[in-house]
């Protein structure tokens, strides 16, 4: 898989000049702009939304816990929620407690590892005493 330094190397332009092309957080004129752009093509680069996560503490994910998926009632609502986070550039990240309250945590835990930056619970019965003191905890915004 090829990294940045592939990129740099073949564009024949320093490291911190891809990242800068690429994130947008520098001006770099165009014929180096487009270097980097084809370098990038060459060499089969892909974007380590990981790696950059780390860097910004970030993750661009949202976090959806819900009771029940196959609840005709929210086959709807998840498809508004992913047109939605689509827009706002997440991606959202889903998990089915299946109306049991030990799912239900496993499931939030495992948001959390992944470090979601947002969560949104539609509580299993009797579960949201245990789930949603955890996403407080975490610091995590919860809707």
């Amino acid at each position: 898989m090829a990294t940045m330094a592939d990129v740099a190397r073949v564009a024949g332009v320093a490291g911190p000049t891809v990242s800068h092309v690429l994130n947008g957080t520098r001006h770099a004129s165009e014929a180096t702009r487009s270097k980097v752009l084809r370098a990038v093509d060459e060499t089969g680069y892909r974007y380590n939304s990981l790696a950059r996560s780390l860097a910004v503490s970030k993750t661009r994910t949202i976090g959806l816990s819900i009771s029940v998926l196959t609840n005709p009632y929210f086959g709807s609502l998840v498809n508004a929620i992913v047109q939605r986070a689509r827009d706002e550039g997440y991606t959202l990240v889903l998990g089915d407690s299946h109306d049991d309250a030990g799912d239900e945590l496993r499931v939030v835990n495992s948001l959390l590892d992944r470090r979601v930056d947002g969560h949104i619970v539609a509580p299993s019965p009797g579960a949201q005493d245990s789930t949603l003191p955890v996403i407080a905890r975490a610091g995590t915004p919860v809707v």
